[in-house]
């Protein structure tokens, strides 16, 4: 990183950078416990743009528990959010083996209810991951990264990772939910579907209808091969069927599949402690 070629928010220096890529950076503001996220210059700036409106749009419609908090934009394409200081969940889901299943049928309860809520006012994420899900210290999980979303039908301006990528028309509500299909199961088993193989063998399965067995997810498992076999219409309808699973109390869960890396230890409580490294935890944060 070349320190006298890098344009800083106002107010910030290199001390105070958590994340740092090809087309922008994030900072924090330790005073307000916020981040600035801006682009390196005009040129990388629509991202930015997109991302201010709806965040603009969610502000308007009451906003939701289940995202960053919007704190207005800085700078001339800089937009100021809340700061989770957790690792992002993807991290957490790598480096944590002890981490309950009511933790983790928790995130997705919440992960799922921000996207519908995030659907309900006419923005598509398109970039839906654990990388873009992030901690705060009570272990809530936010939904962020709205740089490549699209607003009102606009044009996505990001490109999803193979093994959440819907094998139909990107740019609608049922590319998400199959992409929250792949986060549940991400969640649920510790690995992206089908670890390990490359993405062109990733996409040929998907676009033939072979998904990974989610048998030993029991109840959960039915929902995950629901979003990716495209049998939700809604968000909302994949929410009520978690919801009604974590009204049940039982899960009936069996053997973890072969791919996860640690076992899933049912628990009635599932908080976890974990180590908080600031840089890690906004590592991903829309920036390539």
């Amino acid at each position: 990183m070349d320190n006298g070629s890098i344009e800083y928010p106002t107010g910030f220096g290199l001390k105070d950078i958590v994340a740092y890529g090809n087309t922008g950076m994030v900072c924090l503001d330790a005073a307000s416990q916020t981040i600035i996220k801006t682009p390196h210059d005009e040129t990388y700036a629509d991202s930015l743009k997109v991302e201010r409106r709806i965040y603009e749009r969610f502000e308007e419609r009451g906003g939701h528990n289940g995202l960053l908090r919007y704190y207005g934009p800085f700078d001339r394409f800089g937009i100021r959010l809340e700061y989770a200081p957790g690792f992002d969940l993807r991290s957490t889901l790598s480096e944590r083996m002890d981490i309950g299943y009511a933790q983790r049928l928790r995130w997705v309860q919440q992960i799922t209810d921000a996207l519908s809520f995030v659907h309900s006012v006419k923005v598509i994420h398109g970039d839906l991951t654990c990388s873009n899900v992030f901690l705060t210290k009570g272990l809530d999980a936010k939904l962020g990264d709205f740089g490549g979303s699209s607003l009102d039908g606009s044009n996505l301006l990001v490109a999803i990772t193979e093994s959440h990528q819907y094998p139909g028309v990107l740019l609608s509500t049922h590319a998400d939910i199959f992409a929250l299909g792949s986060v549940i199961y991400h969640i649920m088993t510790g690995t992206a579907p089908y670890h390990g193989r490359s993405d062109e063998q990733i996409v040929r399965l998907f676009q033939k209808g072979e998904f990974p067995s989610t048998t030993s997810l029991g109840p959960v498992g039915q929902v995950i091969t629901k979003c990716w076999q495209a049998k939700y219409d809604s968000a909302e309808d994949v929410r009520d069927d978690i919801e009604a699973i974590i009204s049940d109390g039982n899960p009936h869960l069996t053997n973890v599949p072969p791919s996860s890396s640690f076992p899933i230890v049912i628990l009635a409580v599932g908080i976890v402690a974990i180590v908080l490294v600031k840089t890690s935890a906004w590592s991903r944060l829309g920036w390539n």
